[in-house]
């Protein structure tokens, strides 16, 4: 399995416009992508203005196969008036699990 991971920080204030925006436009548009087994939004209880969106991806095909549509780019995009910095993307394969089942899967 393979898990993306946009790491943020917004204008004071933006949380929840993201939170909005985040289910009805990140959610929505991974439900057609292959490989797809979930998609979160992690707000930060230290700082409220803090944030992560994790995906996460049955193969790396499957992450190879999303980073080339764009879709990713498009969605950044609609958040770009509510970050206070550039967000950052980090991608990871998972490699050790609670439930190791997933790792025997893929």
């Amino acid at each position: 399995m393979y898990v993306r991971m946009t790491f943020f920080k917004l204008k004071t204030g933006k949380m929840q416009e993201l939170r909005e925006t985040y289910n009805k436009e990140v959610v929505l548009a991974h439900k057609d992508h292959k490989g797809i087994r979930f998609v979160h939004l992690l707000e930060s209880l230290d700082n409220k203005d803090e944030g992560i969106s994790i995906t996460a991806w049955d193969t790396k095909a499957d992450v190879e196969a999303y980073e080339k549509s764009g879709d990713y780019e498009k969605l950044v995009a609609k958040f770009k008036h509510m970050y206070a910095e550039e967000p950052s993307l980090k991608s990871y394969e998972v490699t050790a699990s609670s439930d190791p089942i997933i790792l025997r899967i893929f």
